[in-house]
């Protein structure tokens, strides 16, 4: 704006300087000229300008301490969040402390449940294996027995006769009376 206003007066410098070249008078001339056209411009422009600077020194001061309550804003958000993260770790840590110990805890009373089945299993397998040898002792016995009865029956009825009755007998009756007396 200064220079559309001061352009008339440098186009009416320029014309005297070629007229005058060297004279002071033209030198006064345009120093009043300037002296007046910085006049005018402090008389008008002056209070805009100075109102200018000063609304934005404040605007630039207010922004500044607005800069600044929100960089302390920011840092303190930052130091908490540190904190926080810091807190957040401990705790994880404290956690994976926690879980391994609970983890250990856990294989152990599963290693131990594991061997007391194992345990359970090998005397069941025992008295299993005992019940089925057994019975089958039973069997073979029974089987035995069976077989020798047969056996005996077979031989008795091919060979007793009526001498061997006789003396059966009398041998029963003889073991009674001894039982009967006793």
């Amino acid at each position: 704006m200064g220079a559309v206003i001061a352009a008339p007066s440098f186009a009416f410098a320029a014309e005297e300087a070629a007229e005058n070249s060297g004279s002071w008078f033209g030198t006064l001339f345009f120093t009043i000229n300037f002296a007046i056209f910085v006049a005018i411009i402090v008389k008008f422009a002056g209070p805009a300008i100075g109102t200018y600077f000063r609304d934005r020194a404040t605007g630039i001061r207010s922004q500044l301490d607005r800069l600044n309550s929100a960089l302390k804003e920011a840092q303190e958000l930052a130091s908490r969040a540190e904190a926080r993260i810091s807190q957040l770790e401990q705790e994880a840590a404290q956690l994976k402390s926690e879980l391994d110990n609970e983890t250990a805890f856990i294989v152990n009373r599963i290693r131990e449940g594991a061997r007391a089945t194992a345990e359970r299993i090998r005397r069941d397998t025992e008295l299993t294996g005992a019940a089925i040898t057994e019975a089958a002792q039973r069997r073979v016995r029974e089987h035995l027995a069976a077989t020798a009865t047969n056996l005996a029956r077979e031989l008795i009825a091919k060979s007793f006769e009526a001498s061997d009755q006789t003396r059966l007998i009398d041998n029963f009756m003889d073991k009674i009376r001894t039982e009967a007396v006793q």
